[in-house]
């Protein structure tokens, strides 16, 4: 999905199960926030709200457990590893499928470094 796309279809799902859908007060402080399905997540505009609630929605439903090759879910998996390496309120399980995603496809050298460090991490906890 395009980020337009995604942003569309979680604009539809709050509309249809009752989300909200907040934007920010003009003149104000504020941001854009998007709570749906119990997941609230803040953005400087619509299409990063979307993005951010995509990230947490994915690693509250487990993750992606192991690398997928397949191209077309590459993006989103790398999209997905590269936030999770940084949030840590979500257990470990999470963030160490997010560190293998970002150590082999992350282009990045800041998150694979955030990979490497939650994989030792893993290691010594085992």
């Amino acid at each position: 999905m395009t980020a337009e796309e995604r942003t569309e279809a979680i604009a539809n799902e709050v509309i249809e199960t009752g989300g909200t859908w907040q934007t920010p007060v003009p003149g104000a402080r504020s941001c854009f926030t998007i709570a749906l399905h119990g997941i609230e997540a803040p953005g400087i505009d619509a299409d990063s709200a979307a993005r951010h609630w995509h990230i947490q929605a994915r690693a509250v439903i487990g993750g992606w457990p192991w690398p997928d090759d397949d191209p077309d879910l590459r993006a989103a998996q790398v999209e997905w590893a590269e936030m999770m390496v940084y949030l840590d309120p979500f257990p470990v399980e999470i963030r160490t499928q997010a560190a293998r995603i970002a150590m082999r496809w992350s282009e990045s050298r800041n998150v694979q470094h955030a990979a490497r460090q939650i994989l030792k991490s893993a290691e010594v906890a085992a």
